[in-house]
């Protein structure tokens, strides 16, 4: 494991979420989690049914394809940058998608805020995905729901404004 994979992981591992979305995160960052692909490999899908995305229908759904690479998830990623008002190019692999997340900010407070958003959009577009949503106002908006709920409950903010 590499230096910058090992900080990737420890910041992870420090973000303020649920357990449960720690373990998805560190399990899609070493590409364990069940896409059709995965599933494939290990027999767990029938013969004939389609590896594709469910998203776009394009690609085979590995989970860099899923959560960077899809066109339909890059549209709400767009959206959420443009929330965030903040922007980079898309990275080819987790660890600096990660990275530019984190870096893009330059106070604890709000690098604490984008990772819980990072967390929350990845989280969502998984969940959307076994619900096979494929709508990116839907899944936007459960994006800043569940991103307002969590940086208010696990930042101990008071209260915000939505």
């Amino acid at each position: 494991m590499t230096r910058e994979e090992e900080v990737v992981f420890q910041e992870i591992w420090k973000s303020r979420v649920l357990s449960k979305v720690l373990v998805f995160s560190w399990t899609l960052i070493l590409d364990r989690i069940p896409t059709k692909l995965n599933l494939g490999k290990r027999w767990l899908l029938a013969i004939d049914e389609s590896k594709r995305c469910v998203f776009c229908d394009i690609e085979d759904e590995t989970g860099v394809h899923m959560f960077i690479h899809c066109h339909v998830i890059s549209k709400v990623k767009r959206e959420v940058m443009n929330w965030l008002q903040f922007n980079f190019i898309t990275p080819p692999n987790f660890i600096l998608h990660i990275n530019c997340w984190s870096s893009v900010l330059g106070s604890k407070k709000l690098k604490r805020r984008a990772q819980i958003i990072w967390h929350v959009v990845i989280w969502i577009i998984w969940r959307m995905r076994m619900i096979k949503a494929r709508g990116v106002n839907e899944i936007m908006e459960q994006v800043k729901v569940i991103s307002w709920q969590w940086c208010l409950n696990r930042l101990k903010i008071p209260s915000c404004l939505f």
